[in-house]
This record gives C-alpha cells, structure tokens and sequence, in this order.
C-alpha cells in the first residue's frame, strides 16, 4: 500500500484521504510519508484531536507555525491577502504583509496562497474527522480548489453512514483523487511479525488484528519463550495502549460511552434494545451512540441489529476503566433484563448478580441453573457451576452446605474429575454443616471413587464414615451401601457383598423414594447376574420397561449397562448386546456421559471376543479420549485393545495395554483377572514359563479371595497351559478341579467352556480324549460366539488328530481353525496352521515362491529375523553389508511365503521353525 500511496503523492494537486478504523495504523503510515517526503518537499503535519472547546483551525496553524523557516525569504511572493494571517500566525509576522482585516473565506484564501507559495507542499493532516468545523471546511476548500504546488493527505476513521442532518467532514467526491483503506491484519501477517503461528492466532484473536493493539500485545510479551508469550498473549493488557484507548473513551458522548460500557458488561453481541435498557439509556439517541461507538473503534456492527465490542483486549481494557458503582449498576441492569426476556439464562443472570454484589440473587439464579442443566442431561455443566460457587468465598454458609451436598449428588452419572474428589474430601473434612449433609456428602463421595475412581478401599471408608451420620436417614444412608453390594467391587468374597445387599435392602424398607427403591432393585438384579445365578434372569424381567420418571429411568438403564457387563462376563454375547440397546434406549434423550463410558468399554469387550475387530482400535482411541486414560473407565478399552492386539500377533503392544489396564483396574476383580489371563498369555507365547506361572498364582489367588471362579475364564485355561508346560500336572489337575467346583450350577457359558478346554489339556497324554474335550470347548466357544477361542481349541484338537492318525478329522479342525484365524486377520496363527497342514497332507497348496519351497532361504530367514526384531531396512543393510532396497525385497519374499500381510506380524516364535 505504502509504494501506491507514495505513486498518488508524485502526482500534481493530488488529494489523498487514508482511512481504516482507530489503531489501524493510519498515524504511523502517515510518519513514514512525512519522512520520506520530507527531502523533496515541504511537509507540513497537522495532528487533529476532538476537543470541548477547539480553536479554529488550530491543527493547520499550528502546522505552518512550526514549520514558519520554511517561508523565509519569500515575502517578496506574497500578495497583500496574507496580512489577514497576522493574528493566527505570529510565528509568520516578518513575512507576512501589512494586516488586514478578514473574514473567513479570505483566511482560507491566505492559507491556501501560503501553502502554495513553495515549489511543492504535502500537508498531511492526520484524524481529520476529529477536527474542528473550521479546519474541516478549510480541508474541503482546497479540495475543490486544487493546485499543482499542493498535495493534500489526510487519514480518517472509516466513514459510517450517517443521518443526512449530520454533516460529515468528507470533501466532495470530485475533490478526492485517491483513497486507500486500511484493514485489519490477517493471522498470515501477524505470523510474520511474531515468528510463530500458535502466537499469532492467540494475538490475531485477542486484537481482532487491529495493527496498534497487535503491536502492543507483541511488545508486550516479547522476549518470552513461545509457551510463555502465547499464554500472557490472551490476558495481557498493555499500558500505553491502555491509556490511549482509555482517553478515547474518555472523550465519548455520554450516550455512546454507556453504550460502550454495557455491551462490554454483557460481553456478548447484543441488538440495539438490549444495549440500551442495560445502559440506561434514551432509545431515541441509540443510532447516534451506536455510530459514535463504532466509529470510536470500539464496537462493530454484525448485522441484524447485533452488536459486539470489536475484541477481547478492547472489553478488557473497558472494563477495568468503568468506575465500580458504574459496573455495578451495569451489572444490575444486566441481570434484570435478562430475567425479563423471552428466554432467561439464569447462568448469566446469575453471573451478573455476582457481579452487582447481589449476592443472593445470585446463589438463587446458581441453583436454576444446577436445575436447568440436571434436567437438560448436562451433568458436567452442573458440576461446574457447583464447583466455580463454592469457590467464591462470598457465598454464605447456608448456600455453601446446599452446594457441596447438590454437588455430592452430580457424581452419580457425570465423569468426574481430580479436581471434584478433593473439593469433596474438603467439604466432608472441613467446612462446618450439619450431620446430614457430611453424611450425604460421603456417601456420594465414597460411590464416585468406587465407580469410578478405582479407589475401593477409600470408598468403602467414606461410606463407613457416613453410616453414624445418617441413623436417622436410612433410605439415604442404603444408596451407599447398594455401591458396595456388587460382587465386582473390591478383593472382599462375594458374600459380603451379598450382606451389604441385605444390609442396603433393610436400610430402605418402607421408604417412597422410587429412585432408590429402582437403585436398590438395579443392584440386586445385577448382583445375582455377576455371580451367574440361574434365578437372575426371573429378576430381569421384573425391571420396567419405560419408567416416567427421569430419575428412575437413568437408574434403570444404569441396571442394564451392569447387567450387560455381567452377561458378557458370563459369555451370554448376545444377550449383553441387547441389553446395551435397552439402556441407552433409556436415555437417548440424555447427556449421560459415565453411562455412555460404561457402554461403550462393553461394547469394546464384546467386539474383541465376537472377533468384530477391524473398528476396535479407532473405538479405544475415542474413548480413551472421552475417559482420559488415567481414569478407571480407561481399563476396559485399554483391556480390549490388548486382546486385539495379542490375537493379531503383537504380543510387546498387547503385554503394554494389559499392564495399563491393571494399573487402572484396581479394585475391579473380572477387569484384573482379565488383565492378568492376557499378561499370562503373553509371557506363554514368550516361553517365559516360571515367570508366566508366578503371575497366573497372583491372578487365581485373586479370584479365590472373591470366590467367584466364572471370573477366571480367560486366565484358567492359559494357567492350565503353563503348569502343563512345567510338568506340574496334579497342581494342574487340582486347579481344575477347584475350578469346575466353583462353576458348578453357576449360568455362565464361557465358564464352561474354558472348563472343557481345561479338561483336554490336562489329557493331553491321551489323544482321542483330549480331542474330545477340544472338539467340544470348540463348539462351545462358537456357540458364543467367540471365534479366537474356538479356533485355538480347534487347532488342539487337530494336533491330537495327527497324533491318532485320523486324516479326516485333523483336516476338518485345523482347516476350521486355519479359516477363522484368516477371517480374524490373525496372519501368525493362520500361517501356522497353515504349515501343519502341508506337514500332514501334501495336497495342501503351498502360497510361497519356489526355489526353496515354503521355507525361507538362507538370507530371507536372517533378514526376516532382524525384521521382527523391530530393525529398519537401513538398520539391517548395514548389518548385512547389503543395500536397503535389497532388504526390501528379501523382506518382501519372506512375507509372500509366510502369507503374512505385512513386516508388523514377523515375530521370532513364526520364524523359529522355518529351515534354511
């Protein structure tokens, strides 16, 4: 822009207005003109400024006065009409003629002759729509009379439309022979001047890219490190900047300068009315204020009569200049007229009767919006406002209570964070409140950290704590012990937990609450189903199907998210998917989000063991992301993950995953024995047998304790595996034993399934009844289904077939378990049965390259090796003194041979029995 404008200054009688909004940097783009003119010209600069009281033409007087050198030796030019100038012009008096008397129109025709009177004048006037009327007219007196001695540059705010009997300063169009316009920086050019994107958008956003606030924000935090400035970017206020938007303001009309002040108060885009009701201002002066205030840079219109302060640093820099009284009075006004719309918000009204000191109107309007936000299923938004209340230490003791107790009960189906659970611990240990409330407190605080933080043992203490406060609140005081009836929580036998059932069921006795009656049933229900009682499903259907109240609804549907849980622990696939889509059926409606976690780490579960697997990693991801992954709900996607990892063969992923998901599950007895069964798998795979055997102890030590063995299906038969592996068969045959024992009568299909599986491995040493025993676990699992599982046992039972010689049969098992595994994608397991087919029938077609037959050569198998030791191509050619493209294809030969579908699935076990 700067060269175009310095083109238009070249040309003879050229009038040049620049223009853009306050702080676009109309002043400093004017500066540089004047210094670089200043060598080829007289430049003249006249600042203008708005004034109560201004002088005529004060800003052009001043010009040529201070610049009076420039006339020397030029009296002899001057006509006898410059005398009038002796009274506006001391400066000037040796050169001027004898006085005369004047008027205004030869005043203007004096200055125009001084002006003209060197061989070429830039007069530059800056802000001339802030000048005085005279120095206006003068300015449009020499537009429409231009001289080729003469160029004219002024700067102007962006001109707004105006009502026709207000004059503007404008010059008439013939008169202006160029303008430019000024706009607001994009992020692209605050990128150049901050060195950084990230700082840029932070700045661009806090500025609206106004080029003097840009500025200033940029030298504010310069210096600092990249974190550090973009963080101080979005609060800092800069001082000299400060001050001279203040005087700005300053310098408003009334009217605009309320309007002002309100729409920073209500910190929102608001229409015309609603400014002026919180401004307490005359409706019939808005146009007048608001084109005041646009034009004053500090709001901009967004059209359909809604208006906004024109950036965050301009409403902050506003705010700290309105006196107190005046924002609270401000406040106040706020908070009336909002309650009066069509739509109140009690957030905001509450938020403005906090800052008009109002401060029960405030608690009041907190409480509504708790209400308004449980109603609408936004627990988070609930717990925030609880916790931003009870952190004001002007709120009263009475509300403090109310609060802390409200906030308590948001737990239930919100996911919660750190921050909460400490605010709890405080408020039960140390604030003052009756006896009722500490005790409601430490029942919905013991609840959360059992559901939900994983932290059982400082739950039940809670819960315990709270049982001598609530004597006299029975019903109250069974909504905690309800938590601690489910067989899942803590290392405690299931039959305490049971006893907390009765305890519960006791404690609520002819209580009308239908929550908690609907709570109190959802555990007994889902309590009988955790244990596989034959008689839960009688319970189940007893459950409403579409209960009216809100409360009881999210209970039920809270019943069948457990009682999913369970049946899928059970084996009953199927059946758990149902039940998900009867509980979120429940809710639909509703932001539910600890429920919806719940669900979907079920849902999870499920697809891993249907062997749905090719969206399990994208599910895990989201909702990790939704959980956070150091929270309790993260075990079971975790969990997931590493069964779907294992299955595909990437046994150091899959080993990291379980170990997480232990971590995490604390407390939860199905999710650990999970945990440890995949560990155990792991280590199995590896060989690492005295080390896989120690662990499996931990994890069966684990499940005797609870005594409830139908937990212990995925960890029992890797055990057996182990201990059969180590030759320790009567350890192995009484864990069986114990095992089969523990399921018996117990409704659990996977159970039983993993008891057959158990029974052929202990009979390894006799072929036809191990094959019986793995021909049956197989049908067992299918039936499920469970399609991992059901191949593994198939391709048990076709080794035992090759052992008997039975042709027929081991073709049929390990061709099933060869198919599944392919379907699966589990590239290692389908290649190795793969391998024991060709080894029992020659017919079987080879899908490797010939040359070497199935086996790898020599330099394929070392290469492969080094592969599936995470080594990169270039890692492997130096070793072998062979280029990276040559790996490449020995790596890609290996892998057609191997029918794997990529290097991620070579593992050391796959390439062990390969012969060079």
């Amino acid at each position: 822009m700067e060269k175009a404008l310095e083109q238009e200054i070249a040309k003879p009688s050229a009038f040049i207005v620049v223009e853009g909004e306050p702080g676009s940097g109309r002043t400093s783009l004017l500066d540089r003109v004047a210094r670089s003119e200043g060598r080829n010209r007289t430049v003249l600069e006249a600042r203008c400024a708005r004034e109560r009281d201004p002088v005529p033409l004060a800003p052009v007087l001043d010009a040529l006065g201070t610049a009076a050198g420039e006339w020397t030796g030029m009296a002899d030019r001057l006509s006898p009409l410059a005398g009038v100038l002796h009274p506006l012009l001391p400066e000037l008096r040796p050169v001027l003629p004898d006085p005369l008397g004047s008027d205004r129109h030869l005043v203007h025709r004096a200055l125009r002759e001084l002006l003209t009177l060197p061989e070429r004048t830039l007069l530059i006037v800056d802000d001339a729509d802030e000048a005085d009327d005279e120095t206006q007219e003068f300015l449009r007196y020499l537009a429409s009379r231009p001289s080729e001695r003469l160029v004219v540059l002024t700067s102007s705010a962006i001109r707004l439309r105006q009502r026709e009997s207000h004059e503007s300063w404008w010059p008439p169009r013939a008169g202006v022979t160029a303008r430019f316009t000024l706009k607001p920086l994009q992020v692209e050019d605050v990128a150049a001047m901050a060195g950084s994107r990230e700082l840029a958008e932070r700045v661009h956003r806090r500025t609206g890219g106004v080029s003097a606030a840009v500025g200033a924000v940029l030298d504010a935090v310069a210096g600092l490190d990249a974190q550090a400035a973009a963080k101080l970017s979005e609060k800092v206020v800069p001082s000299a900047w400060a001050a001279e938007l203040t005087a700005r303001y300053a310098v408003l009309d009334e009217g605009a300068a309320a309007i002002v002040s309100a729409a920073v108060i209500l910190g929102r885009p608001a229409c015309s009315k609603t400014l002026a009701a919180v401004a307490g201002s005359d409706r019939a002066g808005i146009v007048d204020d608001l084109l005041q205030a646009m034009a004053g840079g500090f709001l901009r219109d967004q059209g359909n009569d809604r208006y906004a302060v024109r950036s965050p640093l301009i409403a902050d820099a506003i705010h700290a200049a309105v006196p107190g009284p005046r924002r609270y009075r401000l406040h106040s006004n706020a908070a009336r007229f909002l309650a009066g719309s069509d739509e109140p918000q009690p957030e905001r009204i509450a938020y403005h009767h906090r800052e008009a000191g109002e401060l029960d109107e405030w608690a009041r309007r907190v409480a509504e919006s708790v209400d308004l936000a449980t109603a609408e299923g936004r627990p988070e938004d609930a717990v925030r406002l609880l916790e931003a209340a009870l952190g004001d230490v002007a709120l009263s003791r009475a509300n403090r209570e109310d609060f802390a107790v409200r906030l308590s009960r948001e737990t239930a189906y919100g996911l919660i964070g750190e921050s909460t659970l400490r605010l709890l611990r405080t408020a039960a240990r140390d604030w003052p409140m009756s006896k009722a409330a500490r005790g409601e407190i430490r029942i919905n605080l013991g609840r959360v950290l059992i559901n939900q933080a994983g932290q059982i043992d400082a739950g039940r203490s809670e819960i315990e704590l709270a049982i001598t406060d609530l004597a006299d609140r029975r019903p109250l005081l069974a909504r905690g012990l309800i938590t601690l009836a489910l067989p899942h929580v803590g290392a405690v036998p299931v039959e305490e937990n049971m006893r907390w059932l009765d305890e519960a069921v006791r404690a609520s006795k002819g209580t009308r609450d239908v929550e908690l009656i609907a709570a109190v049933t959802a555990n007994r229900v889902s309590g009988r189903m955790q244990i596989a009682d034959p008689g839960a499903w009688q319970d189940v259907g007893t459950l409403p199907a579409s209960p009216r109240s809100a409360e009881v609804r999210r209970q039920v549907s809270r019943t069948y998210i457990n009682l999913a849980d369970a049946a899928a622990w059970n084996g009953y696939y199927p059946v758990a998917r149902t039940y998900l889509a009867t509980a979120r059926r429940l809710i639909q409606d509703e932001e539910q989000p600890y429920l919806e976690a719940l669900a979907a780490g079920t849902d999870l579960r499920l697809d891993v063991a249907m062997g749905i697997w090719p969206e399990v990693e994208t599910g895990v991801r989201e909702l990790l992301e939704r959980v956070g992954e150091g929270s309790s709900l993260a075990a079971e996607p975790l969990l997931a993950l590493g069964w779907h990892r294992l299955g595909n063969g990437h046994r150091k992923e899959a080993s990291r995953n379980f170990d997480a998901a232990f971590a995490l599950a604390a407390g939860n007895v199905p999710q650990q024995a999970s945990a440890f069964a995949g560990r155990v798998t792991v280590l199995l795979a590896a060989k690492e047998l005295p080390t896989a055997a120690r662990l499996a102890e931990s994890g069966l030590e684990t499940i005797r304790r609870k005594n409830n063995w139908i937990w212990a299906a995925e960890l029992l038969p890797s055990a057996v595996r182990v201990l059969v592996a180590l030759e320790q068969h009567e350890a192995a045959t009484r864990l069986v034993d114990e095992y089969r024992e523990g399921i018996a009568e117990r409704d659990a299909p996977l159970a039983h399934a993993a008891a057959l599986f158990c029974q052929g491995l202990l009979a390894r040493k006799r072929p036809g009844d191990a094959a019986e025993f793995f021909g049956r676990a197989s049908l067992a699992y299918q039936a499920l289904p469970r399609p991992h599982a059901a191949a593994v046992t198939s391709e048990f039972a076709g080794e035992c077939h090759a052992e008997l010689g039975d042709h027929r049969k081991l073709l049929g098992a390990l061709t099933s378990a060869e198919t599944i595994y392919r379907s699966l994608k589990s590239a290692a397991d389908a290649q190795r049965c793969r391998r024991l087919l060709a080894r029992h029938d020659p017919t079987t077609p080879s899908r490797g390259r010939r040359g070497y037959g199935q086996a790898l050569s020599p330099r394929e198998l070392e290469v492969a090796r080094l592969a599936a030791q995470s080594l990169s191509n270039r890692e492997i050619a130096e070793r072998l003194f062979l280029s990276a493209r040559t790996v490449e294809v020995h790596i890609g030969r290996a892998l057609t041979k191997l029918d794997l579908p990529s290097r991620a699935v070579l593992t050391e076990d796959l390439l062990r029995e390969q012969r060079a």
